[in-house]
C-alpha cells in the first residue's frame, strides 16, 4: 500500500475536489475555516498526534471530531479527518496541505462567485502598498521584538476596511506563514497566492514596471505581445518608478525584456568599459 506526504495529499484532495464544486461561493467561507483551523492545529501544537503514526487512523480521526465538531463546518471537520488518516513523512506537511487547501477554496469560491479577479486586485494593491513603504512592510514580517498576533492585528487595521473578507483572510495567512528565511516573506506569500488566482482564471502575471503609467491601449498592446509569446491569458502587475527614466521593463516567467533608459545606458556603460557599472538610480 502506497504511503506517504504525497499519496495522502492526493486522496484528501480526490474527496475534497467534489465538496469544493458543490459549495460553489461558500467555498470562500470554508476556505477561511480550514486556514484558521491550520493555524490553530500548527501553534497547540496539534500536528503531533494528529500525523502520530503509531496511532490508528480512527483514533486520530475521533480526535479531530472532539476538537473541532460544532466549531468549524462539518465539511472542513470531514477534510481534516480525511487528511489525518493517511500518512506523513514530516508533521509539517499535514499544516502544508491544509493552507493549500484553505487557499485553493477561498480562490475557488471567490471565482464561483464571480469576484476572483476583484480578490486578486484587492492582494495586488497590498503589494504595492508593501512595495511602497518600507515601513510597513517589515512591521509585518516576523521579528523577535513583535508577537505574531500583533502583526494581525496591523494588517487588519490596515487593510480589513480596504478589502473583502476573503482577502484578508488571505492576506492574514501571508502575514502568519513563514515561507523561509531567503523565500522573501509577506511579498513572496502574496505573490504565490496572486499566482495561483491568475492560474484559476487561466492566466499568467507579467511584472511590468514605467516610469509613467501606461493607457489603457498600450496595457491591451502589450497584454497582445506577451500573450502570443506565452501561450495564456496575461494579468498585468504594473508598477510606476520614476527612477526607470523611460521604456519598460516586463518580468514574466523566464522571460525579461527591459528597455528602460536606466538599462540602455547601464549596457552603453559596459560596452565602453568592458565592465559592468551599478544602474543608476
Amino acid at each position: 500500500m502506497r504511503t506517504g506526504t504525497a499519496t495522502s495529499r492526493a486522496v484528501a484532495a480526490e474527496a475534497w475536489d467534489p465538496v469544493l464544486a458543490s459549495a460553489g461561493p461558500q467555498a470562500q467561507e470554508l476556505g477561511e475555516q480550514i486556514l484558521v483551523l491550520a493555524h490553530e492545529v500548527a501553534v497547540k501544537p496539534l500536528r503531533g498526534p494528529l500525523t502520530d503514526p503509531g496511532r490508528t487512523s480512527d483514533d486520530k480521526a475521533l480526535l479531530v471530531a472532539r476538537l473541532f465538531a460544532g466549531r468549524v463546518d462539518e465539511r472542513v471537520v470531514a477534510l481534516l479527518q480525511a487528511l489525518v488518516r493517511g500518512r506523513w513523512s514530516h508533521p509539517v506537511d499535514l499544516i502544508t496541505a491544509l493552507h493549500d487547501l484553505g487557499i485553493q477554496a477561498i480562490l475557488t469560491g471567490a471565482r464561483a462567485g464571480g469576484t476572483l479577479d476583484d480578490v486578486e486586485q484587492q492582494l495586488f494593491a497590498v503589494q504595492r502598498v508593501l512595495a511602497d513603504n518600507r515601513e510597513i512592510r517589515e512591521s509585518l514580517e516576523p521579528s523577535r521584538r513583535s508577537r505574531q498576533d500583533d502583526r494581525v492585528d496591523l494588517a487588519r487595521h490596515l487593510f480589513a476596511s480596504h478589502i473583502s473578507a476573503p482577502a484578508m483572510s488571505l492576506v492574514i495567512w501571508c502575514v502568519r506563514h513563514r515561507p523561509g528565511i531567503t523565500a522573501g516573506g509577506v511579498p513572496h506569500n502574496l505573490r504565490r497566492v496572486t499566482e495561483l488566482a491568475a492560474d484559476l482564471q487561466n492566466r499568467t502575471i507579467a511584472d511590468v514596471v514605467t516610469a509613467i503609467p501606461m493607457t489603457r491601449a498600450q496595457e491591451a498592446r502589450l497584454r497582445a505581445i506577451l500573450a502570443g509569446r506565452i501561450g495564456t491569458d496575461i494579468e498585468l502587475n504594473t508598477t510606476v518608478d520614476p527612477s526607470v527614466i523611460g521604456g519598460v521593463r516586463v518580468s514574466v516567467r523566464d522571460l525579461v525584456m527591459d528597455s528602460t533608459v536606466r538599462s540602455n545606458v547601464a549596457a552603453l556603460r559596459t560596452r565602453l568599459t568592458g565592465r559592468a557599472h551599478p544602474q543608476t538610480s
